[in-house]
């Protein structure tokens, strides 16, 4: 069957797959939820942390989703035709992660340092972000960034589908004389929200690397998840047929892409810093490279970088789904490790006896991590779905994907002979 052989529509086994998915992702969302509450009653000190930690990972998705739809409108290309959809239904949940950020402001005392008077008081450099770094203001900040990413959410998913039911192309030209400008809000959006949301983490430190960064991360997360899911829903249609090697091999080129450039970004913060060797600068590898975090750090080079870098170096790995769906679902396993590492060691409110930082790992923060990661997730997840069954899985009359379907057709026999056609 190709894909335009139903209109693009889930098929009916992917319906019932689609089912048990959000079947399956609501409840382990509400089971996590619910240890998120205890959490937040029991050890609320661990658990905002962690909780933080979780909610961008899952907010990142949704900010890289946006810009990976408005970078599609601007450069066109196939790699995007079996993920454009996810992309937008991902996007569009940009609005559930404003309900999620509620607890981060209802639990800012546990989470921010700066958020604590005795802790400005006693630090200069704190004291000297008050103005920037204040509830009043990082709320009023955290308002704007949601209504900038749920503008350009609806922009996206609006237009593309106002696409699908047109004949001209007049939506498909709004969105594209839009994407540029667009691109260009997102990017200083998701900056100016990881320097309040992540970096403030660490009120005494800066870098004017982080919030670049962050995108990248989380684009990095993105495209892992978009692997991930294409290829657990390979076997059913429209998603078998959009799913060729070739587009299977530009996720792959993009995955490497992203990991090498995470991995030089993450490098050059940490030489600056070095060289620089000035005391407001190297406390944040203070509180991450000693004790149980300087093995963590160390995993991260080894497991986050290495591996996948070395494993999608291979260009047979890159065009076999049975090597893209480990290594992409270890990208994810190392993208939630590596936001424990920058999130949950931040800035010490509580000296030990010297007055030095307490640098003790914060077991008891794990079990939090996980259990937000699952609620935040799980209910993300089961959004997701049902956002996704909205609209066709592909947008057939979008001119980028008509000119890379047409192109499918000019080079049918060959790429059969070549690859075999679909690739699950």
């Amino acid at each position: 069957m190709s894909i335009e052989a139903n209109g693009a529509r889930a098929s009916a086994e992917l319906e019932t797959r689609f089912d048990l998915i959000q079947s399956t992702a609501g409840r382990i969302g509400l089971v996590g939820l619910a240890a998120c509450v205890a959490g937040a009653v029991i050890a609320p000190a661990a658990f905002f942390p962690s909780y933080l930690a979780a909610f961008l990972l899952w907010t990142g998705v949704s900010f890289a989703s946006i810009g990976l739809c408005l970078l599609h409108q601007l450069t066109g290309g196939s790699w995007a035709v079996p993920h454009r959809r996810s992309f937008e239904a991902a996007g569009s949940l940009i609005v559930l992660m404003a309900l999620f950020f509620v607890p981060i402001l209802l639990g800012l005392g546990y989470t921010y340092a700066w958020a604590d008077k005795a802790v400005v008081d006693a630090n200069h450099h704190v004291a000297n972000k008050v103005h920037w770094l204040n509830p009043g203001s990082f709320t009023l900040r955290a308002v704007i960034y949601f209504a900038i990413a749920t503008a350009a959410a609806y922009i996206v998913n609006a237009w593309s589908r106002q696409q699908d039911d047109a004949a001209d192309k007049a939506p498909s030209r709004r969105l594209n004389a839009v994407a540029g400008p667009a691109t260009v809000f997102m990017f200083l959006t998701a900056s100016f929200a990881s320097f309040d949301w992540g970096m403030s983490r660490d009120p005494d430190w800066y870098s004017t690397i982080y919030g670049a960064l962050f995108i990248v991360g989380s684009i990095l997360s993105t495209l892992a998840l978009a692997a991930v899911f294409s290829i657990r829903n390979g076997k059913y249609e429209p998603i078998h047929s959009a799913l060729t090697v070739g587009r299977l091999n530009d996720l792959g080129n993009l995955m490497l892409a992203f990991t090498m450039l995470w991995a030089y970004m993450s490098f050059s913060q940490f030489l600056i810093t070095w060289l620089g060797n000035l005391p407001e600068e190297v406390v944040y590898y203070q509180r991450r490279v000693f004790g149980i975090y300087g093995a963590i750090a160390l995993g991260l080079i080894a497991f986050g970088f290495f591996a996948p870098f070395l494993a999608l170096l291979q260009r047979s790995h890159k065009r076999d789904a049975n090597w893209i769906l480990p290594i992409a679902s270890w990208i994810l396993v190392m993208r939630a490790v590596d936001l424990f590492w920058v999130i949950v060691p931040g800035f010490g409110k509580i000296p030990g006896p010297h007055g030095e930082e307490g640098d003790s790992f914060a077991w008891g923060s794990l079990l939090w991590y996980a259990a937000a990661l699952a609620g935040v997730g799980g209910i993300w997840v089961a959004a997701f779905i049902r956002r996704l069954r909205t609209a066709p899985l592909v947008p057939l009359r979008d001119p980028r994907v008509v000119e890379a379907l047409e192109r499918d057709r000019a080079h049918a026999h060959a790429h059969q002979q070549h690859t075999g056609g679909a690739v699950l």
